[in-house]
């Protein structure tokens, strides 16, 4: 089974999103996913200091 994973809002600028999407598309993935793997690097970037 899979990891469970929960649903959050939140607010961004349009014009950002507009460019994550494109991002997103290109690498093939969901915009979501897009946003996870950018805030898990995020993470191991802080973690590693």
């Amino acid at each position: 089974m899979g990891i469970e994973k929960r649903v959050y809002s939140f607010r961004f600028d349009p014009e950002m999103v507009a460019r994550l999407q494109l991002r997103a598309e290109e690498e093939n993935r969901s915009l979501s996913n897009l946003v996870e793997t950018i805030l898990k690097q995020y993470l191991a970037k802080l973690e590693q200091k």
